[in-house]
């Protein structure tokens, strides 16, 4: 072989290479897109959902929440189903006013979202038996959230309701 054939063979060599990669490349780019949609898209339903969530109007719920979703709060306590959960958020969250949910960190892979928010409100109401009027309180909540279809089909809750406890009046010393 002369030094002219071994250069065309380089040369072919290296663009056989390079449309290789190229390929690779574009399968790649693609599976990175859509797991860049995937996250996008997760983020959308969580955000859409503090929004209904934040606004009192909890008919639109059934936007972003699947009807048979499965909500896990700490203690192993579980609620099965969009209006279960409405039920037990009319209790616990009906009491707090003008409440604002802030997202401080979040963080989406695959089908979960983990969100790691700090709840603000005013509370007016009863809670753990005594009637609480017009105390600010302030606690934050970790969430994690699995979604498909773009709605939320399972959920893990971890707040403080300790500090709450105590921003309320509760003397929560141990004895």
């Amino acid at each position: 072989m002369t030094k002219k054939q071994v250069g065309v063979f380089g040369l072919i060599l290296l663009a056989v290479v390079a449309v290789l990669s190229g390929c690779a490349s574009t399968d790649e780019t693609k599976a990175l897109q859509a797991q860049a949609d995937q996250v996008a898209g997760n983020k959308e339903v969580v955000h859409r959902f503090v929004e209904i969530f934040e606004s009192g109007n909890w008919d639109g719920l059934d936007e972003v929440i699947a009807n048979d979703c499965v909500l896990h709060y700490p203690g192993g306590a579980e609620v099965n189903g969009l209006e279960a959960m409405k039920a037990g958020w009319a209790v616990f969250f009906g009491a707090m006013k003008d409440m604002r949910v802030t997202s401080v960190a979040e963080i989406s892979e695959g089908d979960l979202l983990v969100d790691f928010y700090t709840f603000e409100a005013t509370y007016e109401g009863d809670y753990m038996g005594q009637q609480i009027a017009g105390v600010p309180i302030k606690y934050n909540q970790v969430e994690m959230m699995r979604i498909a279809d773009g709605k939320i089909v399972e959920w893990w809750v971890e707040n403080d309701r300790l500090w709450m406890s105590q921003q309320l009046g509760f003397d929560l010393a141990s004895q």
